[in-house]
């Protein structure tokens, strides 16, 4: 009985989040690639030079680009996430741990 509770239960959260997105419209929502620091659609040498100059402090960054920087969802940004985005270029991996794209 209890598994079944729980199965309703999150089948009726699951359903809300659908619903809250459907409610919000598919045309309302940007896709972002993580690691896109810049937001010209690509990952780069330029991406990774960006983030690398934001934790030396030279530049500041918008809600948007922080988002994307953070490649390893630790909620900072440091030399981990420049680590992960060079590895990435160089193809030691395929995905970042936060996935390919947020919503936004």
């Amino acid at each position: 009985m209890r598994r079944t509770m729980k199965k309703v239960v999150a089948g009726v959260c699951t359903a809300a989040i659908l619903c809250s997105i459907a409610v919000v419209g598919a045309g309302a929502l940007t896709r972002r690639l993580y690691g896109d620091v810049n937001g010209d659609g690509i990952i780069s040498k330029a991406d990774v030079t960006l983030t690398q100059q934001y934790i030396a402090k030279m530049v500041t960054l918008d809600t948007y680009q922080k988002i994307a920087a953070d490649v390893n969802g630790d909620g900072q940004i440091n030399v981990s996430d420049v680590t992960l985005m060079n590895k990435l270029l160089a193809g030691e991996i395929d995905e970042f741990p936060v996935g390919d794209y947020f919503l936004y």
